[in-house]
Parts: structure tokens; C-alpha cells; sequence
């Protein structure tokens, strides 16, 4: 019998204890091991659930936010399509006004036309701002020139956008183009109330409301202005043209005469008439009161583009040329003299009585 003080020292013994011990640590290690996999499993099973939620919530909110931009128009930057957008007619007219007066019609043509694209109905929106054409109550010249200079942008936009017009609003621009033809027949200002006309006529496609000769009418009234050209081949007159520019010979307005002869490519036909020519230039120069001056400032720089256009010899052009430059810097410097803004600097202001020697084809001068 092996006694209890070998059996402890007993080499033999003692490696069976600790392979008794070794069995049972690894039994507890084994079932760590199956554990821990179990756990990691658990952890992949969440994530991949928590990932699906979060894919989840980013379709619904994309869903939510193509919904809300088809169904809820964004308001726009500025304030003028804000305008349109709500079709406000009477708010867009005077913020135009104002704007006009502050920047001048040619610096916001594009942020006008940009805006008129965000009202449902442009067409609609422009023939509500045109009931002051004609104000009811008699204005200040330059209060209603102010007016329809505002009118005359929005017409000459609506054009740009080519908009679509509904018939009902065709016959309401119809029954005004009526309105304005008679009211146009008892006023001083031919020529601005021509031109509005014009413009009615051509942004609502009324080309054929007023017969040929009362067209013709019209349009010797504007010819000088710098639209007239354009709005002549909108309403299809451009197979009366001859008679036209005789009619303008006939009545002795051979600036007008010259600007459609050589735009439609007439020169052959219709020989510049120089001792007209000369005296329309003369006439063009001459002007009383404020908003008359304007006016000549206008027609003589209408004028003097005209008769560039018959010129051949560069020395002359360059001459009429600066003299267009002067004319349209005393036209901004009297547009900011008009606004009060004193202390307003000229920027290179035209001799007023400065002789222009024009030659035209090596025919004569003028």
C-alpha cells in the first residue's frame, strides 16, 4: 500500500492531478469559445438590423422630400418673381417704376423676363400692371412717362418669354388694344402712345385687329424708335414695306425712310434723299421743355444710328459714333438729375451745337 506522504510526492500522482486539472479548464474554455461566437453573432444580427433601419429612413425621408418639392413650389430669391409668382400686378408695376428709375430699363431686362417666368399667368399678370397706361386721373408728364416706360419693359419682356396666351385673355388684350387706339387719337404724345399700342399688339399676337393703313399709321409714329424694326416683322407687314418707306418720303421723315431701307435691303430702290436728311437731323436736334428734350435725345440718337447706316466711309461712321456716346451719357446724366441726385458727376458730356459733316455713298453731304 502506498502511503499518503508518497502519494503527494509521487511523480505519478501528481501529473494525473494536473491532467484533472488541465480537462477541466479546457472543458470551461470550450464552452467560453461557443459563447463568445454566440455573442459575435448577436452583435453582426444587430448591426446589420440597425443598418436596415438607417437605409429605411434615408428612402422614406428621399420619398418625403421629392413629394414636398413636386407639391410646394420654393419661393423664389427676389422679390419681383415673388411678385409674379403671386400675381401681383399693381406691386410688380411700381417696384419696376422704382427700379427703372433707380438702374434705367436696360440693366434689368433679364431679371425682369427671369421673373415673369414664375407667374402662372404672364400674359395675364402684364395686361393687369397695363390699366395705367391711360391713367384715369390726369398725371405729371414725367409721372406718366415713368408709367409707361414701366409698361413698355413688360411688354417687350413678355415677348422675350414668349409666353403662352389663353383666349380668354387674348380677347381681354383686344378689346384694351381698341381702348388704347381710341384714347391715342386724342392725346399730345403720339409717340409713346403709338408704341405701347405696337407692343400690345405684337406680345398678344393681335396682328390683325386694326386694318393695313391704320397699322402703317402707327407704325410712321414710332419709326424712329428703336423697336419699330422688330415689331414691323412680328405683325407681318413686311410685304408692304415698300409703301411704307414711301409714305415716310412722302411725309418727309427721311430718317425713318432710311433706317427701313437699308434694314430690309432697299438702298437700290430708294436713293437716300440728302436735303430731307439734313433737315430731319436738324429737327431731330430740336426740343423745348425737360421731357421734350428727352425725347429729342432719343430721336436724334435714333436719328444718327439711322445714318450710320448708310455709311461707307469709316472716318465719318467714327465720328457718329462718338456723337451717339455723348448723346446717351447726357441721357444718363439727365435720367440721375431727374432722380435728385445731387452732385452727380457727367461723364463726358456732348457739345450740344457740335457739327456733324456726314457723306453718303460719295453722293453729297449732309
Amino acid at each position: 500500500m502506498v502511503s499518503v506522504e508518497n502519494s503527494t510526492t509521487d511523480p505519478k500522482f501528481l501529473l494525473a492531478n494536473r491532467l484533472g486539472e488541465i480537462r477541466a479548464y479546457s472543458s470551461s474554455l470550450a464552452s467560453f469559445t461557443v459563447q463568445w461566437k454566440d455573442l459575435e453573432k448577436l452583435f453582426e444580427s444587430i448591426q446589420s438590423s440597425v443598418d436596415d433601419c438607417f437605409d429605411d429612413l434615408r428612402a422614406r425621408q428621399k420619398r418625403i422630400t421629392e413629394a414636398s418639392s413636386s407639391l410646394v413650389t420654393p419661393l423664389p430669391p427676389t422679390a419681383l418673381k415673388y411678385l409674379c409668382l403671386n400675381m401681383d400686378g399693381k406691386g410688380l408695376r411700381l417696384s419696376l417704376t422704382e427700379k427703372i428709375k433707380e438702374h434705367g430699363p436696360f440693366s434689368i431686362e433679364d431679371e425682369v423676363s427671369a421673373a415673369l417666368s414664375f407667374a402662372p399667368d404672364p400674359a395675364m399678370l402684364v395686361l393687369d400692371t397695363l390699366v395705367v397706361f391711360y391713367p384715369q386721373k390726369r398725371k405729371h408728364r414725367i409721372e406718366l412717362f415713368d408709367t409707361r416706360r414701366t409698361c413698355i419693359l413688360l411688354l417687350e419682356q413678355l415677348m422675350k418669354i414668349s409666353a403662352k396666351i389663353g383666349p380668354s385673355v387674348t380677347e381681354k388684350a383686344k378689346n384694351l388694344a381698341i381702348e388704347w387706339k381710341g384714347k391715342l387719337e386724342g392725346e399730345n404724345d403720339y409717340s409713346s402712345g403709338a408704341l405701347g399700342l405696337l407692343l400690345l399688339l405684337a406680345a398678344y399676337e393681335l396682328g390683325c385687329v386694326f386694318p393695313m393703313n391704320q397699322m402703317l399709321d402707327l407704325f410712321e409714329m414710332v419709326a424712329l424708335h428703336a423697336q419699330a424694326l422688330e415689331l414691323y416683322r412680328r405683325l407681318g407687314l413686311t410685304e408692304r414695306v415698300s409703301d411704307f418707306i414711301q409714305i415716310l418720303i412722302t411725309k418727309r421723315k427721311p430718317i425713318g425712310a432710311i433706317k427701313f431701307i437699308y434694314e430690309f435691303g432697299l438702298a437700290d430702290k430708294f436713293p437716300p434723299p440728302l436735303p430731307s436728311l439734313r433737315a430731319g437731323l436738324l429737327c431731330a436736334k430740336r426740343a423745348n421743355g425737360k421731357s421734350a428734350k428727352d425725347e429729342a435725345i432719343d430721336k436724334e440718337i435714333a436719328a444718327v444710328k439711322a445714318v450710320v447706316a448708310c455709311m461707307r466711309d469709316p472716318e465719318t461712321i467714327k465720328s457718329l459714333v462718338n456723337r451717339i456716346n455723348q448723346l446717351e451719357a447726357l441721357k444718363r446724366s439727365r435720367e440721375m438729375e431727374s432722380e435728385g441726385n445731387e452732385g452727380c458727376v457727367r461723364t463726358g458730356p456732348p457739345q450740344a451745337q457740335q457739327r456733324i459733316t456726314i457723306k453718303i455713298r460719295g453722293s453729297g453731304h449732309i
